[in-house]
């Protein structure tokens, strides 16, 4: 038996307090649950996470329901589906098992949650809990597909004589604006006021930003305009760089700049 997004959340007062069970009733009425994350796309680069639950109850004239919950740990957001079992299917298909699965948990990339499944009435020694990890931007479905996690790509060109560096970006989201910057790092990056937008009518998807020395710290980094946006960052001298025709003169051994 499938559950979607349909089923009404529950606030019962059957969750308030455990009941003992009774002795008919099966410790194992509850197994098996497995916890996966899915994806909704309204478009291509615009998805959403949820956690697919499914678990499998033994039915019992005890059980009236199952209800599945999940908390972000971080933020304590709780969220929860109760699904109900009708009095004829418990007459048609006493103690046989079935399939429950809830998939309307929206979650965010990197989420760490906390998963219960409960019967209905809640029975204190019949219950599930399981913590999941939801993947982040490092796996490869999740980072091409949802929103905060698209980036962007860098490239570059130096020019020696005009002391300039052109960033030309793209595999971004088109229809908003993207930050670029020259900056410093150390532990963090440090903003040395090269700093430039681009328009999303901007066709060409670059711009040139001015440098004063090149340095091993000198990084290049992109976000799209909007709030807590992913970052790229590119660090392309920290070795030498082949764009640059002479990199063992111009790159500078000055690591109190880089501080």
């Amino acid at each position: 038996m499938a559950v979607h997004c349909k089923s009404k959340p529950a606030y019962d007062i059957f969750f308030l307090f455990c009941r003992t069970a009774p002795d008919s009733l099966s410790p194992h009425a509850l197994e098996n649950m497995k916890i996966s994350t899915v994806m909704k796309c309204t478009e291509q680069n615009r998805c959403s996470l949820y956690l697919n639950v499914i678990g499998t109850v033994i039915l019992d004239e005890n059980i009236r329901g199952v209800e599945i919950c999940s908390m972000t740990l971080g933020s304590q957001h709780n969220q929860c589906i109760h699904v109900r079992i009708t009095k004829n299917k418990l007459k048609k298909s006493h103690k046989q098992k079935i399939h429950v699965q809830a998939n309307c948990f929206e979650v965010g990339v990197s989420d760490h949650v906390y998963v219960t499944m409960k019967t209905v009435p809640y029975y204190c020694s019949i219950e599930l809990t399981q913590q999941y990890q939801v993947e982040d931007c490092h796996n490869k479905d999740v980072g091409n597909n949802v929103i905060s996690c698209i980036s962007g790509r860098l490239d570059y060109t130096v020019s020696e004589e005009n002391k300039t560096i052109t960033v030309h970006v793209s595999n971004f989201l088109e229809e908003y604006d993207y930050n670029i910057r020259l900056c410093l790092k150390h532990y963090s990056c440090r903003d040395i006021g090269a700093h430039a937008l681009i328009k999303r009518e901007n066709s060409t998807k670059s711009v040139i930003l001015p440098y004063s020395k090149i340095l091993p710290c000198l990084c290049i980094e992109g976000w799209t305009a909007l709030p807590d946006s992913r970052r790229t960052r590119l660090c392309p001298f920290k070795d030498g760089d082949n764009n640059l025709s002479d990199p063992v003169n111009i790159i500078l051994p000055e690591s109190h700049l880089c501080a």
